[in-house]
């Protein structure tokens, strides 16, 4: 039987393991998972963002497409 999770063990058990990267001059930080290569960025107030889009306009998009698939999910169980 062949493994579905792609993660590294390490990231998988104990969660990735992430070291500065690169600083911005807009107050975002890049970090890098030290296992797997994982880039992540965090915004200004320190919130994650797993997307690296560099256009804003797909991010939000992204975002509001993921809002309404889980919008969707909730009615349908609830029906």
């Amino acid at each position: 039987m062949k493994p579905t999770n792609k993660k590294p063990l390490p990231c998988a058990v104990f969660g990735h393991n992430y070291v500065r990267s690169k600083t911005n001059s807009d107050q975002t930080v890049e970090l890098t998972c030290t296992h797997c290569n994982t880039v992540v960025m965090t915004d200004s107030s320190g919130n994650f963002e797993n997307n690296t889009l560099k256009n804003p306009e797909i991010a939000d998009t992204l975002r509001e497409l993921y809002q309404l698939t889980r919008q969707l999910s909730k009615t349908r169980v609830a029906s």
